[in-house]
């Protein structure tokens, strides 16, 4: 038996490749957070396809929280130092549907021609709210976490939102341990083990990604303060 069979109570939403894009839709909203530094640049200038500047001023490029907001009218993104447009930090497509991504620059491996690797993560629109914790795994396999006395297993590629103040047990804190899959086999010695703080308020974006500098997994908790 998996012990970490996905909860038919837990909202999965296949996060969409961002491959195939189309110019023509509707603005969408980002905001940026950097799994590590490459170089000195702490922002990037954005531009369109047509190496237009999108917006007036860079964006800042953050590595404990997320940028702000930044509206974009195009699907396809490059980003550059702020002084230099012909220096390309990382390119970004986004999906044609969905109207808030965060965007997650990985550092690329130590050959690349571009210093960074740029996944987009669409949030969930409906869903995601006060004291939620929203799992997105790009760790290139399985994985699955006990939260509490609680089951949740997303799939690579995948999200899935945790609830935990509709247990009924309040805002505080949960243990969480989290084990990857490999090759079928779950892997007893767990890749992250710690505590979640759950707050009224607050909900947080949980990046669990594989760096193509390290090979290795990196577990990331963002929180997003929202309000009561």
């Amino acid at each position: 038996m998996n012990p970490f069979k996905p909860l038919s109570c837990l909202l999965i939403l296949l996060l969409a490749p961002g491959s195939l894009v189309a110019q023509d839709a509707a603005p969408a909203s980002i905001r940026l957070l950097a799994f590590g530094r490459v170089g000195s640049e702490m922002e990037v200038a954005i531009l369109g396809p047509d190496a237009k500047a999108i917006g007036k001023e860079p964006l800042k490029l953050p590595t404990q929280q997320l940028s702000p907001s930044r509206l974009v009218p195009v699907r396809v993104l490059v980003f550059t130092a702020p002084t230099d447009p012909k220096k390309i930090l990382g390119k970004a497509s986004l999906p044609d549907s969905g109207k808030e991504f965060i965007l997650i620059f990985l550092p690329a491996a130590k050959d690349a021609a571009i210093p960074y690797q740029v996944d987009v993560v669409a949030l969930p629109e409906t869903g995601f709210g006060s004291g939620d914790y929203v799992f997105v795994n790009y760790s290139g396999g399985p994985i699955g976490c006990l939260l509490g006395d609680e089951k949740l297993g997303v799939a690579h590629g995948k999200s899935a939102i945790y609830h935990p103040l509709k247990s009924g047990k309040g805002a505080g804190n949960r243990t969480i341990v989290c084990h990857q899959q490999k090759n079928g086999v779950w892997d007893p010695v767990p890749f992250f083990s710690s505590r979640l703080i759950i707050q009224e308020g607050v909900r947080n974006l949980v990046l669990i990604c594989l760096t193509p500098l390290t090979g290795q997994i990196d577990f990331r908790a963002i929180p997003d303060f929202i309000g009561e």
